[in-house]
């Protein structure tokens, strides 16, 4: 009787086990964190970012809002709809992009090589771009009138060029560093001698995916901070947009600001004494009112006042179109 041949040893996949464990992880991330999961928690944190900074220069901490998790995320819809698309347009775009590259470079090797070496062009620059604005140099050409340009930091007034929006560092050195990796992936695949391990590899794009999330996420958080700053500026400056408001008190509250009129009602049954005017509601969240003088901009060391909503006040809305008197 013939004995049963040894077996074959397994051959060796260079480093295909923890290939295989990476594609498993990717598997169970992809079944917990599901696209309408990750969308749901970007408009979340756009909204939570973008509010606290605009409520912030208004003078109001977030923790006095007590904001839900849905409050964030109503407030977003309008704003991350732009960086939203964006993401799912690229996400969509890059494997088809990625297989006709792949399939041109086997093809035609000078295309590749020339695809490569704009790559490393394109990389050097964006990362150039995103390292030099953390130092400070964030420059664009000028798109700006003479009397902005005046307003600029000194750095930023190198033969009138205008500085980059600070959400833009990231994303170029983002870019930067995609390009530059996969310039260099493209390559190796051109070259099998310059083809590093499966363990390298692996350990690579690891490492760069991390590094694109974070400044991915770095990016929008700059993006959202801006917006609620613009936000904030736009509120102050068109006062008129917000709800006239006029505070009835059963007792005096002492109210000041620039231009805010206390005056005391002469009916001595009257359920409300005083009336308080000359300002705006900003928000009304948790169970309080959130005001503003009328005459906010006039004054530098104005301050928003909070109000509870209870059945001590009585406040009545409108919308004026004049413009308050302000003092000077």
């Amino acid at each position: 009787m013939n004995a049963p041949p040894p077996a074959a040893e397994p051959p060796d996949d260079g480093g295909g086990g923890a290939g295989q464990d990476v594609s498993r992880l990717w598997q169970v991330l992809a079944h917990v964190v599901t696209p309408t999961t990750f969308i749901a928690a970007i408009m979340v944190y756009f909204g939570a970012v973008r509010t606290n900074t605009m409520y912030a220069r208004l003078g109001v901490d977030q923790s006095m809002l007590g904001l839900s998790l849905q409050d964030y995320a109503l407030r977003s819809v309008t704003l991350a709809a732009e960086p939203l698309i964006l993401v799912l347009v690229v996400a969509l775009v890059a494997p088809p992009a990625h297989a006709w590259l792949t399939r041109s470079a086997e093809r035609h090797p000078p295309f590749a090589k020339w695809a490569v070496r704009v790559m490393a062009v394109l990389g050097v620059a964006g990362a150039a771009v995103g390292i030099g604005s953390l130092a400070g140099w964030r420059l664009l050409p000028p798109y700006a009138s003479l009397g902005e340009w005046r307003s600029l930091p000194p750095y930023a007034g190198v033969a009138g060029w205008r500085p980059l929006p600070a959400y833009a560092m990231p994303l170029c050195l983002g870019l930067g560093v995609f390009l530059l990796v996969y310039g260099s992936s493209l390559r190796q695949r051109l070259d099998p001698r310059h083809r590093p391990s499966a363990t390298d590899q692996l350990v690579r794009r690891t490492l760069c995916m991390a590094l694109l999330l974070f400044l991915l996420l770095w990016g929008i958080t700059l993006f959202a901070q801006s917006r609620g700053e613009r936000e904030a500026d736009r509120m102050l400056a068109g006062m008129r947009s917000l709800p006239s408001t006029v505070v009835y008190a059963a007792r005096r509250l002492n109210l000041e600001g620039p231009g805010i009129t206390e005056t005391a009602l002469p009916d001595p049954g009257a359920m409300y004494r005083f009336r308080y005017t000359g300002l705006r509601l900003l928000i009304n969240s948790n169970q309080r009112y959130f005001l503003l003088p009328a005459c906010w901009m006039s004054d530098p060391s104005a301050r928003a006042i909070a109000l509870p909503a209870d059945d001590s006040l009585r406040l009545e809305f409108g919308v004026f179109r004049l413009p308050p008197d302000c003092p000077p």
